[in-house]
């Protein structure tokens, strides 16, 4: 028989056909997030499906939240499928959040948000975190909000930390033998945690700090070094899959918010060290003067998928800057959203100078006389060829348009 699990907070529900080992795991991995299992409800579209089917050892798994072939796997497989296509229902229930592929530890009442960068470890570190008396909000997924005093705000998914297996070899052995003796559902590739004393679902602190990981293979020295912001603007902008979020908000509140927060590079090799050095570091925090509790969140509109003219190529007219796109300037980078809230572009400085041109409209060879005068050691050739693809860049990604007069 079908059963709905209805997560608190989630209109959608996780549907089982069968799946018999996925409902005994749920309550284990999803301890911190409220559900009930129901009778299905056929009027309801579940956000992820699993099914059992006769003959088959594999469960069958279709997400309903993302355009993505059904997959077969195991149990804990199939639970990792659910809980990202989980991420993805959460905020199409609430407009003011997005889910970063991010950890968040709790450390002197403020989060560090470790945003996901490949085999950085941010998993490992920030379970390395919990076991050192850490809260844990989230080791892979993080939601969250922007208040109106450009605070960010992060929430506990209540989901149990996942490793992925075999430990690296540089890890050392009081941690690995502390994971080996924690219960929790595993296989070949993973294995969750089973953690007691974590934040439940919904429960919200202040982020206090970003920090970049960048971990080395060779012996190092734990080291937190600051960076600019545009650091983690970049790794936040690549982190984001609540993609339907319109990217001039997220573009604003993310300024906003980094404009308050310092950001760290924090280069490791072993985890211990990396641990004593950020809780040497986030021992304390400046009185900023403002209450812990989240202020009110600021809603994100969607983006208009779809709206506006895409063009292939920037139009042989008198161009300039689009009406209404949001221009931003992190950490000495400028960043663009375009009016539909498509998307987030990063400039090099090239691009950003040549942006800054077109605040006043101008014909493309106006553009290359002044770049040629710029840079007289580049053939003309060249230029042009690079200002073409650039504008043809500014056109499709609707940030340019023509200006009459041309």
């Amino acid at each position: 028989m079908a059963q709905d699990i209805v997560f608190r907070g989630i209109a959608a529900p996780l549907r089982l056909d069968g799946a018999e080992a996925v409902r005994l795991l749920l309550p284990v991995v999803a301890a911190g997030w409220p559900h009930e299992f129901r009778e299905a409800d056929p009027a309801a579209v579940p956000f992820f499906s699993i099914r059992s089917d006769a003959g088959e050892s594999l469960l069958l798994c279709q997400s309903h939240v993302e355009a993505t072939p059904a997959r077969r796997h195991d149990p804990v497989n199939a639970l990792c499928d659910m809980i990202a296509a989980l991420a993805l229902a959460l905020p199409a229930e609430d407009p003011s959040l997005i889910c970063l592929h991010a950890a968040g530890v709790a450390m002197a009442g403020r989060l560090v948000v470790f945003p996901s960068v490949r085999r950085a470890g941010k998993s490992t570190l920030s379970v390395a975190l919990a076991r050192a008396g850490h809260a844990l909000y989230g080791d892979d997924v993080l939601p969250l909000c922007f208040a109106a005093d450009n605070r960010a705000f992060g929430y506990s998914m209540g989901i149990a930390p996942r490793l992925r297996l075999p430990l690296p070899a540089s890890i050392e052995r009081g941690f690995r033998d502390w994971v080996d003796a924690l219960d929790g559902p595993r296989n070949r590739q993973y294995k969750y945690l089973t953690l007691k004393g974590q934040p439940a679902q919904g429960a919200a602190l202040p982020v206090g700090a970003f920090v970049i990981l960048d971990r080395h293979e060779v012996p190092v020295p734990a080291r937190l070094c600051p960076v600019t912001p545009d650091v983690a603007m970049d790794a936040l902008l690549h982190q984001n899959f609540t993609r339907d979020r319109h990217s001039a908000d997220i573009l604003q509140a993310m300024a906003a918010s980094l404009s308050n927060l310092p950001v760290f590079r924090l280069s490791f090799s072993a985890l211990s060290d990396a641990v004593a050095c950020l809780e040497t570091a986030f021992s304390r925090w400046p009185d900023i003067g403002a209450p812990d509790a989240p202020a009110p969140a600021l809603p994100f509109r969607k983006a208009g998928i779809g709206q506006g003219v895409r063009r292939a190529r920037a139009p042989d007219a008198l161009l300039g800057q689009r009406q209404g796109t949001v221009e931003r300037t992190i950490g000495g980078s400028l960043y663009l959203a375009d009016v539909e809230g498509w998307a987030i572009h990063r400039m090099d400085p090239i691009a950003a100078a040549i942006w800054g041109v077109l605040d006043v409209p101008v014909t493309r060879p106006e553009l290359e006389t002044l770049l040629v005068d710029t840079f007289p050691e580049v053939g003309h050739d060249r230029i042009a060829a690079d200002l073409g693809r650039l504008l043809d860049h500014f056109a499709h990604a609707g940030l340019i348009e023509a200006k009459a007069g041309g």
